[in-house]
C-alpha cells in the first residue's frame, strides 16, 4: 500500500514479484464489483449492559457480537490505536482485548496482515468476526476469494468517508496526545 499526497493508502502491485496472473484484478472490489443480489440480514441492536453502552457507540452489538464469538473459542477483528496513535486492524481472543475496538475512530486503519491472519483462522475452523468500512469488507472478501465461509461474521459500519490521514496527523493528533499527557 502507498500512501497519495493526502496520506490515503491505496494498493500498488510490487512488478519485481508479479507473475502477471491478474488475480490482483479479479478481486479488486473497484476494477471487479462482487455481483451479489441477496440482502444481507440487518439488525437494529442495544446492548443491556449499561457500562457496555456507555463506552460503545452504535448501541454496543459490537461487543454483543464479540462475547458471542469468543464464546465459542473465535476470533475477533477491529481496529484500535497503537501506541504512537496509529489506527491498526488487528484481533483479538478475549473478552477483555476486544474492549479497543469500541467507540468511533473516524479514520483508514491499516489492514496489515489482517487478512491472511483471519483466513488462517477460518481455515482452522474457528469462528470470526470482523468489522470494518465497506469497502474493507469488500477487501476481505476478495481476499478470501468470494469463498462463503460459514463461521464468518462481517460486521460493515456505516462509512461516509474518512478525512485526510494529513489532516488527522497535522491538526488532531497533537492535540489528543497533549490531551491525553495531561491525564
Amino acid at each position: 500500500m502507498e500512501e497519495d499526497s493526502e496520506g490515503f493508502r491505496y494498493p500498488v502491485v510490487d512488478t519485481d514479484k508479479c507473475i502477471d496472473c491478474g488475480l490482483c484484478e479479479k478481486v479488486c472490489p473497484i476494477k471487479a464489483p462482487m455481483q451479489d443480489d441477496t440482502v444481507p440480514e440487518s439488525y437494529v441492536v442495544q446492548h443491556n449492559d449499561a457500562e457496555i453502552l456507555r463506552s460503545s457507540t452504535s448501541g454496543g452489538f459490537y461487543s454483543a457480537i464479540a462475547k458471542y464469538v469468543i464464546s465459542k473459542n473465535g476470533v475477533v477483528f477491529g481496529a484500535s490505536f497503537d501506541e504512537n496513535m496509529v489506527l491498526r486492524h488487528t484481533y483479538s481472543e478475549t473478552l477483555e482485548g476486544c474492549a479497543q475496538f469500541r467507540g468511533s475512530k473516524y479514520v483508514q486503519s491499516l489492514i496489515g496482515n489482517s487478512y491472511s491472519q483471519a483466513k488462517r483462522f477460518l481455515d482452522d475452523g474457528r469462528w470470526v468476526v470482523f468489522s470494518g468500512t465497506p469497502c474493507q469488507i469488500a477487501g476481505l472478501f476478495g481476499f478470501l476469494r468470494n469463498r462463503k465461509y460459514e463461521k464468518l461474521i462481517t460486521v460493515d459500519l456505516v462509512c461516509h468517508g474518512t478525512p485526510s490521514p494529513r489532516l488527522l496527523a497535522k491538526y488532531i493528533w497533537p492535540i489528543t496526545l497533549q490531551l491525553q499527557e495531561a491525564r
